[in-house]
């Protein structure tokens, strides 16, 4: 009976260690992305801010083909993606996103940055404040 007391609170424990494991990565972690991905509509865009997790932070190029600085800045988000994979990072041409009147090309790149729903930064003609 000693022995079997023994076994037994050992199995107890590592069951406990597995469960604390699996609860940590569960609720700390959340998902990983990993790279820059590419929304084709407002819709999509509202859709990806409005339905994410109340943690994740969402990092929003708006850019257009032609515009300097916006090809180096989806190169250098992609890089971070794969740095950052908690942070979800995405990009949307501004013809794309039903405000392209709002996105001219005196904008352009333009960053924001959600959470929670929420706009939490914003940065527009990033190239002027960023080299």
């Amino acid at each position: 009976l000693i022995n079997g007391e023994k076994e037994d609170a050992t199995c107890l424990r590592k069951y406990q260690k597995r469960c604390m494991q699996d609860m940590h990565q569960k609720l700390s972690f959340g998902p990983k992305y990993g790279y820059l991905s590419e929304l084709q509509s407002g819709q999509q865009f509202l859709e990806t801010v409005e339905k994410e997790r109340k943690t994740t932070t969402i990092v929003v190029h708006i850019y257009e083909d032609g515009i300097k600085g916006c090809d180096l800045l989806n190169s250098s988000l992609t890089c971070l993606a794969a740095e950052y994979c908690m942070v979800r990072f995405c990009k949307i041409k501004a013809s794309n996103t039903g405000a392209g009147d709002r996105f001219s090309s005196d904008v352009l790149p333009t960053l924001l940055v959600y959470r929670g729903g929420e706009l939490v930064s914003n940065f527009l003609s990033v190239t002027e404040q960023f080299n």
